[in-house]
């Protein structure tokens, strides 16, 4: 028995009309109502098929049926006019011999060879266009919940238990007739299916509030922006660096990048790469020579020569150092290093470098007829040497810990484009990881670009501190290097940055973060990532905060992995010629040994993420980049260098608070209008919104002093005044102490006490007893006044008695003595 249907039910019947197949038949497809007297309809059909009869045949037979109060309505005679619509399909209008009720009416044509039987009638109401009391703008209401017992609802439950048994409670008391709990039984597999959704939820709800605090957050990523929201730089990975001297065959000159390495404790070889780092040095070679190695394999190279037996011991503070022998082609500014045997084989080498300051001297001894050399050294030794077990040796090279990788990746862009050629030597480039940016919308998408590097960390080496407002604590760089091939067939070099909010739309940066994506599957030769933990991933700009590569960029990164305390190595443990720069087949063909001969240092790991949770905090605390109260602008502008003392005060203009600091720079009384700038720029920073901040130089306070002391006996009153004087005056003292009236001692509305005074003066050899003090403000007060209490200074005024003949106006000090010889 054949299973096959029939032909006409092989497909929908309305998608056959509306195909091209379709040229015969036609349907009805609506019916339209026109007018307020609900009389003049319009019937519109499917397909461009003529359903008008031809020339001479009857017209086709129009009925209107249905109704609940008016159950039929008659077509007027003769009313039936046919017409097409815009788009050239059939059009028939006819008039009702009067409008239908509100229920719904069928409309039938019959007698035409061209329609469709199936769609020969259709639905419609004569008061389609009608007004109606309904509100379609009102909600319908909602259906009231099933009545009984309101359900407890356990806001603590927040695992797949907790869950299935608070939706069993609430079933139970909602449906109480539904009793079954099998774990086949529907109703349980769907609490099952919701738990476990809910708990997976749950989960991630807990994770994502868990990172958004530094006490709670565990990946590192999140703690790193944590920190530098408090202006705090977690410290990732240094890498150890060490001076090797190498043994060679040649004087060609060593390149930088050759791999040497020292054994791990864990049996693991720790790599290091000859050279400074990659930044800027990655061209470098090194100058070698045969006559400098440390031997020769049965004697040493570079022997000293001492004139006396007195002289055999080289001690610490010499500055000249002799060799044997002559034609050793050393130079001015090379390195070399002493190296001193241990008494005993149980003692450790005395190994020291030094520096040639000039052209070495060739001689002789006369007495001896022994050729030698002087070495005049930029700096004097700093430990003694027995120079009967020393000998020197140079070809020393600096060396990071690391290996040297490179990788490449490319912008990916559409599909029709050409995939990117790869760069000489390496494999094809993978895509860059694709994420959705910032305020991404369907109508303006953006994209971040990412590439996770394939070593787990990489080698930082320290640079100089920048401004702390703007990179605090940021005091090591990345071992990395990022070119990029454009699609025009350009090339560029892109340069790393701390964080990109530092950065212009059209800057060529990147930065790093701690953060790792790996592929989690592939779908229609689409590779999708995930986020993966802790890694190391170039993140680039967003077109507003650092450039957006285009489309169809390769990039090439070059970068040293290492880094960490496992490359503070021990002296003379690295030994091993590893590789040639770049990763080639072996080392350098003239290399014969090498070694360190002294502990590599500077390697420590990244901070911990408990110590980042300790130190952020604290370290905000420490150093507070703001600035609030007066005592706050003071502190904030005595940490620039060259300010002595500073004042602060706030007034108010009648709009909001204008903060005034002054600042009395070290050995000079009027800051330098660089000075001013560089303040002012410093409390700018800090300072709060809504505030107004004015760097104005010092106001001094000029007084004129009389002093009359009673001078002992046994002292000449001459020696007694010239003592109180230079006990008084500004300026250091004999004994390195400073001038009662020094600078550095006044501070910003700092009053003369009197008792400071006495004191002083009384302090003064030779003095008995002071008798008594008169002074005067210069420029405010013409008579002398007794002092016999403080002198108050303004907050923005420095107290000022210079003693300069030649400038009466910054104060004087006259010293009378009664008594004496």
């Amino acid at each position: 028995m054949s299973t096959s249907a029939p032909a006409s039910q092989a497909h929908d019947r309305l998608q056959f009309l509306l195909s091209a197949d379709n040229t015969a038949w036609n349907g009805i497809d609506y019916v339209e109502v026109v007018g307020t007297a609900q009389t003049q309809l319009y019937v519109h059909f499917l397909t461009t098929v003529a359903v008008a009869p031809s020339a001479g045949a009857a017209p086709p037979t129009v009925t209107i049926t249905g109704g609940e109060t008016i159950t039929s309505v008659a077509v007027v005679p003769g009313s039936l006019s046919w017409s097409a619509d815009s788009d050239g399909r059939p059009l028939l209008g006819l008039a009702a011999a009067s409008a239908g009720d509100f229920s719904t009416y069928t409309l039938t044509i019959a007698g035409s060879p061209a329609l469709d039987p199936f769609f020969d009638a259709v639905s419609f109401s004569f008061k389609a266009n009608c007004p109606t009391d309904h509100d379609p703008g009102a909600t319908t209401p909602a259906p009231s919940a099933p009545s009984g017992e309101a359900v407890a609802i356990d806001y603590l439950a927040k695992d797949f238990a907790g869950f299935t048994q608070a939706l069993s409670d609430f079933s139970a008391l909602r449906y109480p007739s539904w009793v079954e709990r099998s774990g086949a039984d529907v109703g349980v597999m769907l609490i099952e299916a919701l738990s476990a959704i809910a708990d997976e939820l749950s989960y991630y709800q807990d994770r994502v509030a868990a990172e958004a605090s530094i006490t709670t957050a565990t990946q590192r990523v999140s703690l790193v922006r944590h920190a530098r929201l408090v202006d705090y730089e977690p410290a990732a990975a240094s890498a150890a660096t060490t001076i090797l001297q190498l043994d060679v065959g040649s004087a060609t000159p060593v390149p930088a990048g050759l791999v040497c390495s020292a054994p791990g404790a864990d049996g693991v070889a720790i790599p290091f790469e000859i050279g400074e780092g990659l930044t800027g040095a990655a061209a470098a070679t090194y100058p070698v020579n045969p006559l400098w190695n440390a031997s020769t394999g049965t004697a040493f190279t570079l022997v000293p020569y001492w004139w006396d037996d007195s002289l055999q011991i080289l001690s610490a503070g010499s500055a000249t150092l002799w060799l044997v022998g002559t034609g050793h082609q050393l130079g001015a500014g090379q390195q070399l290093l002493i190296d001193t045997a241990g008494a005993t084989s149980a003692d450790p080498p005395i190994r020291e470098l030094v520096t040639i300051a000039s052209a070495p001297l060739e001689t002789e001894d006369p007495v001896f007829s022994t050729p030698v050399t002087r070495l005049t050294l930029s700096a004097p030794t700093a430990l003694a040497q027995d120079l009967s077990l020393t000998h020197l040796a140079g070809n020393l090279v600096p060396a990071v810990q690391g290996q040297r990788a490179v990788e490449t990746f490319v912008i990916p862009q559409p599909s029709t484009s050409p995939t990117p050629a790869p760069a000489a030597g390496l494999p094809a480039p993978a895509p860059a990881v694709v994420r959705a940016g910032a305020n991404w919308t369907p109508e303006n998408p953006s994209s971040v670009y990412l590439n996770t590097l394939g070593a787990p960390q990489i080698s930082w080496l320290p640079v100089a501190a920048a401004d702390a407002d703007t990179s605090a604590s940021v005091t090591l760089a990345p071992q990395i290097m990022l070119g990029a091939a454009l699609p025009d067939g350009g090339s560029e070099t892109w340069q790393w940055q701390r964080w990109l909010l530092d950065s212009a739309p059209q800057d060529a940066v990147f930065t790093l973060t701690p953060e790792r994506y790996s592929p989690v599957g592939a779908a229609d030769g689409v590779t999708w990532f995930d986020y993966d933990g802790e890694g190391t991933t170039i993140r680039f700009g967003d077109g507003t905060f650092g450039r957006l590569p285009e489309p169809g960029t390769v990039f090439t990164v070059t970068y040293l992995a290492g880094g960490g305390a496992v490359g503070n190595v021990p002296a003379d443990t690295i030994v091993t010629l590893r590789s040639a720069p770049g990763g080639g087949a072996g080392p350098a063909a003239q290399i014969n040994a090498c070694t360190n001969p002294f502990p590599a240092t500077g390697g420590a790991d990244e901070e911990t993420a408990r110590q980042v949770v300790d130190r952020a905090p604290q370290a905000f605390r420490a150093n507070p980049l703001r600035v609030v109260q007066p005592r706050d602008y003071v502190a904030a502008a005595q940490s620039e260098d060259w300010v002595q003392q500073a004042g602060s005060s706030f007034r108010w203009t009648g709009s909001w608070l204008t903060v005034l600091t002054a600042a009395n720079p070290v050995g000079a009384e009027v800051p330098t209008a660089a000075q001013v700038e560089a303040l002012s720029d410093l409390l700018n920073r800090r300072r709060l919104a809504g505030y107004e901040s004015y760097v104005l130089t010092p106001q001094y306070v000029s007084v004129d002093l009389v002093i009359t002391v009673a001078a002992a006996v046994s002292d000449f009153a001459a020696d007694v005044a010239a003592t109180v004087l230079a006990q008084l005056s500004p300026g250091t003292l004999p004994g390195g102490a400073t001038g009662f009236f020094d600078h550095s001692r006044w501070s910003f509305g700092q009053a003369l006490e009197p008792s400071a005074l006495l004191a002083a003066a009384q302090g003064a050899p030779g003095v008995v007893g002071v008798v008594g003090v008169q002074y005067r403000h210069r420029g405010s007060q013409p008579r002398w006044t007794a002092l016999s209490g403080p002198v108050a200074v303004a907050p923005d005024r420095i107290l000022r008695v210079d003693n300069d003949p030649s400038r009466p106006e910054a104060g004087s000090l006259r010293v009378i003595v009664q008594g004496g010889k």
